[in-house]
Formats: C-alpha cells, sequence, structure tokens
C-alpha cells in the first residue's frame, strides 16, 4: 500500500508540473501588455516576476517566517492576499491556487493592486535583485 501511495504521490507531482506554464521573456511581455500593465513600468514587472518565480506559474515558495507563503508567478503572500482553501478571500479576494493557473488574470489584478498600495517595495526580491540594478532588456519584444 506504501509502494502505490507513493506512486501516486509522484506521478501527482508531475501532473501538476505538466499543468504549469514557465514563460519565455517575451511570452511573459507580451502577457504582460495584454494584462494592461504600464509599459513604463514593463521591465521592472519583467525583472519582479523573473526573481520572484522564475516566470513559472505554479511556484509556491517555501514557508515565510511567519508560516506564510508566496503563490505564482508574482508569489503572492497567502497571509494578507489570497485564501488557501477552496473559497476565495482575503484582500484580492482570490484563492491561492488562482494565483498559480496558467491564466494569470487573477494573478496580475492581484499584484497591480499590491503594487497600488505598497509599491514594487512589497516584493523583497524586486528590491533584492531590480531596485537600482540593471532591468532586463525587453526592447525585441
Amino acid at each position: 500500500m506504501k509502494q502505490f501511495l507513493a506512486i501516486i504521490t509522484v506521478v501527482a507531482a508531475i501532473c501538476l508540473q505538466c499543468q504549469a506554464k514557465t514563460f519565455t521573456l517575451c511570452n511573459l511581455v507580451h502577457e504582460l501588455r495584454k494584462q494592461k500593465f504600464p509599459e513604463n513600468e514593463m521591465r521592472n514587472w519583467v525583472c519582479l516576476v523573473e526573481k520572484e518565480s522564475g516566470r513559472r506559474t505554479d511556484v509556491i515558495g517555501p514557508p515565510n517566517s511567519d508560516g506564510s507563503r508566496d503563490h505564482g508567478l508574482f508569489q503572492i503572500n497567502d497571509r494578507y492576499w489570497c485564501n488557501d482553501s477552496n473559497v476565495p478571500g482575503k484582500e484580492c479576494h482570490v484563492t491561492c491556487q488562482q494565483l498559480r493557473t496558467d491564466d494569470i488574470t487573477a494573478a496580475s489584478t492581484c499584484a497591480k493592486k499590491i503594487y497600488r498600495r505598497h509599491g514594487f517595495n512589497a516584493w523583497y526580491a524586486w528590491r533584492d535583485h531590480c531596485k537600482g540594478k540593471s532591468l532586463p532588456d525587453i526592447s525585441r519584444c
């Protein structure tokens, strides 16, 4: 029975990886434009996504010091912004699963809400790796 459960767990993990999307640089830029992110902030958003999630939609970060976790492309925290159950909730009125789908509409809406309140400084990866640094070249996108 233990071997069967181990096999099911491995298969489930592989299937979840199959459903994840990893954006190329230009695909990410095109998708962010589609989601109406401002062009004058685009390089900062691309840098943030690259450093937070590696452009992957399925990422769940390791536990933070308070036990919360970060979800999806923008690594949005479940303590304040999404509900880690099947019921949408918290500040963005979404489930954390909705932030980890290939359709990034909910994640984009939530990320823009966080940005309106706190700016890019809400994301540690942006502060540590993007702020005042060379930003990604998106001129070919």
